[in-house]
């Protein structure tokens, strides 16, 4: 849309510029200070168009390479930075892993110390029992 829009601004400043170019025709004298010369005005105008065009043109070029520039190094720093979570993230994996790990080790310790603990309270009942039934 902004691209129409500055195509269609284009065309009417340009038909602008033909008309003003096409009204004022006869011939004016150009100082330069060292030399003068005879130019029709119209003439005079397109070559002061063209002059401006060429001139926003390389303004505009000077910008875009800046802000392209600018662009490709933001897109590298966030390019590292990206490397640098991914490794961080798969060096969190690894430790989420180990501590899984770790974890189901511990699990599986405390099992056999809660059986084991079953295992004694068992037989420490099972002592009390045999000590009433031997005393009756």
């Amino acid at each position: 849309m902004k691209k129409q829009i500055t195509t269609i601004v284009s065309i009417i400043l340009i038909i602008i510029i033909a008309l003003f170019a096409l009204i004022n025709f006869e011939s004016v004298d150009v100082n330069f200070g060292f030399a003068s010369i005879r130019v029709p005005l119209v003439l005079l105008i397109l070559i002061s168009v063209l002059v401006g065009a060429l001139i926003i043109f390389l303004l505009s070029s000077i910008l875009n390479v800046r802000k392209n520039r600018a662009y490709r190094e933001l897109e590298s720093q966030s390019q590292q930075k990206q490397d640098e979570l991914t490794d961080q993230i798969k060096a969190l994996q690894a430790s989420l892993k180990a501590l899984e790990t770790r974890l189901k080790n511990s699990y599986g310790k405390q099992e056999l110390g809660t059986k084991d603990q079953q295992i004694t309270n068992s037989e420490d009942e099972i002592t009390k029992l045999s000590d009433k039934l031997s005393q009756k």
